[in-house]
């Protein structure tokens, strides 16, 4: 069975246990070890790993990546703080790449 890892600010990911995810709350500044992370649960087979806007942001480099491969599939998820559009421009890329063009 696959399963599902949230990384974000613990307010953020919290609700996410209750769905049956496995939360790791981070500090948004600690991007290596946020990178190495986001590494180990790749290798430890999750499918799904679900990061929060104000961690992703400092992750470019490893969610490009992964954008690459089938499994694991990365998704950004705004925080409580709110969004600030960089779900929707990696959405955006996505598209274009996987059309030629932006159709959004």
């Amino acid at each position: 069975m696959y399963k599902m890892a949230v990384v974000g600010d613990r307010e953020s990911i919290l609700i996410f246990k209750a769905f049956g995810a496995d939360i790791f709350a981070v500090d948004e500044g600690e991007t290596l070890q946020n990178k190495k992370l986001i590494n180990r649960l790749a290798s430890d087979g999750y499918a799904l790993i679900l990061v929060t806007e104000q961690v992703a942001k400092h992750l470019s480099d490893v969610l490009e990546h992964f954008s690459r491969d089938l499994l694991p599939a990365i998704s950004i998820i705004p925080s409580v703080e709110g969004s600030f559009g960089l779900a929707e421009m990696m959405l955006k890329k996505n598209v274009e790449r996987a059309v030629g063009m932006n159709i959004l």
